[in-house]
């Protein structure tokens, strides 16, 4: 019991705590919404010797109130990625995102990110699980062709609620870095996103995920911006 607690505390420090060190650091802030749809499941279908392989699906807009006629688009994007569980915590992915990018007050362009994942997954306290998810992925603007590097980093830990059946809250932390000089961002640190929020499974195939991210850029040119994104998302197994 003592361990939840102290786990809940550090999830309520993590989550009040992050927005107050950004503001120190005088950014720009504003309000978005990323809202997306997911489907995923895995090639047993075909064979029983393939469930372990694993496939999903997700497409995901953004809007940014970043213009003085209020939110409006500024990306699409689309996700498809095949994975393999190698043990039962171990799995291998290898990803696709295609991006449609429309920046404020300049011609909008697309992005292809090709991407590398490997997560762990474990249980601990019994009930909380940690995820674990490192990626490599490797921007390309179509228009330029120019190629960023971007390694990323993902710690989040999920736990049930125990008022609510199949009701539970996540919280999370991802930092963002390049390894290469680039346009898309500074070499080194570039990015960090906090999320926290609540996961809802409706049926064995269908879930639903509320919650925040905030997302603190950390820009080369010293404009750093922090985004707070109301996070939606809608879930399907197959």
């Amino acid at each position: 019991m003592k361990n939840k607690m102290k786990l809940s505390m550090l999830f309520a420090g993590l989550v009040a705590g992050y927005p107050v060190f950004s503001s120190a650091a005088q950014t720009n802030d504003m309000f978005g919404v990323w809202g997306s749809v997911t489907l995923q499941g895995d090639l047993k279908f075909v064979s029983p010797t393939l469930d372990k392989v694993k496939w999903s699906v997700m497409n995901q807009t953004r809007t940014r109130d970043d213009s003085p006629k209020g939110s409006r688009f500024t990306e699409n994007l689309l996700f498809g990625q095949m994975g393999y569980q190698v043990t039962e915590n171990a799995s291998f992915w290898l990803g696709y995102v295609h991006d449609w990018i429309e920046p404020l007050n300049k011609m909008g362009y697309q992005e292809s990110r090709p991407y590398q994942d490997f997560v762990w997954s474990q249980k601990f306290f019994s009930e909380h699980t940690l995820m674990l998810r490192t990626r490599m992925e490797e921007r390309i603007n179509e228009t330029t062709g120019d190629v960023g590097y971007r390694a990323r980093q993902l710690v989040q830990v999920n736990h049930p609620l125990p008022f609510v059946k199949d009701l539970s809250m996540y919280v999370g932390d991802e930092v963002l870095f390049y390894v290469n000089q680039n346009k898309f961002g500074k070499q080194g640190f570039s990015e960090n996103r906090i999320l926290s929020g609540l996961s809802y499974q409706l049926t064995p195939q269908i879930g639903a995920d509320l919650g925040y991210l905030g997302q603190y850029v950390d820009s080369a040119s010293g404009n750093n911006l922090f985004t707070h994104n109301l996070q939606a998302n809608l879930r399907y197994k197959f």
